[in-house]
């Protein structure tokens, strides 16, 4: 499904696998949840097991990605994983009662019950990622080695180790959303006031374009000035 036109204007997002329709929250209300939180909870959702490396990979291949999600959200050791998993999903899809279930998440509102399982989770990830710019190549590049062939063991070697998500890079208690809202309101003339409003989307694709731009300008005037390319 072709999601682009409603990624760039922050329209809510059909999911016909689940019967489901996602919100696209606005940093408003990421702020609201806190970018901690938020991005702790982007990585759970979005996991892959091809940022694990082992040497069996009958063992890695017979495990799915959401076995190793539904081991993060029960274990009693990742308790504060699920809550900010619970979070999101209460932003993600205000519409609905959601309910972490053994072995399901669990979606309900006026039409009926809307399940989230082995069999459609790969879809409802897919969204996420899109959604929330997780590139899952770029994924790829962070490895974990886990201490056994477990599930439970990945997940224990995931949730150790730091913060990865395509949006967030260097230091992990400087606010990626500041530092980008701040750089707009600069660059774009726009008041902090109306990019609170932008989703996570909006914002990446508008620092992308404005720094596309200012690259081209610089070039410009560098060509103008008779420098080099």
């Amino acid at each position: 499904m072709d999601i682009r036109l409603a990624l760039l204007t922050g329209a809510d997002i059909p999911i016909p696998e689940c019967q489901l329709i996602m919100h696209q929250p606005t940093i408003d209300e990421l702020a609201f949840m806190g970018e901690r939180d938020f991005f702790t909870a982007l990585q759970t959702v979005t996991l892959h097991k091809s940022m694990f490396v082992d040497k069996d990979k009958d063992v890695l291949d017979s495990i799915t990605n959401f076995q190793i999600f539904m081991t993060i959200v029960n274990g009693k050791e990742t308790v504060d994983k699920k809550k900010s998993v619970q979070s999101l999903f209460l932003l993600t899809f205000p519409k609905y009662k959601v309910l972490l279930t053994p072995r399901s998440i669990l979606f309900s509102d006026e039409t009926g019950s809307h399940i989230v399982d082995e069999n459609n989770f790969d879809m409802f990830q897919q969204t996420f990622r899109e959604v929330f710019c997780v590139n899952s190549s770029d994924m790829d590049k962070q490895a974990f080695n886990p201490a056994n062939e477990q599930a439970k063991a990945i997940a224990e070697k995931l949730m150790r180790g730091r913060q990865r998500v395509a949006a967030q890079k260097g230091d992990q208690s400087a606010s990626i959303f500041s530092q980008y809202l701040s750089s707009l309101s600069i660059g774009l003339k726009l008041s902090l006031l109306e990019l609170k409003k932008y989703t996570m989307f909006q914002i990446f694709d508008s620092m992308e374009r404005y720094s596309l731009y200012t690259n081209w300008d610089i070039d410009l005037r560098v060509r103008l000035a008779g420098g080099k390319p």
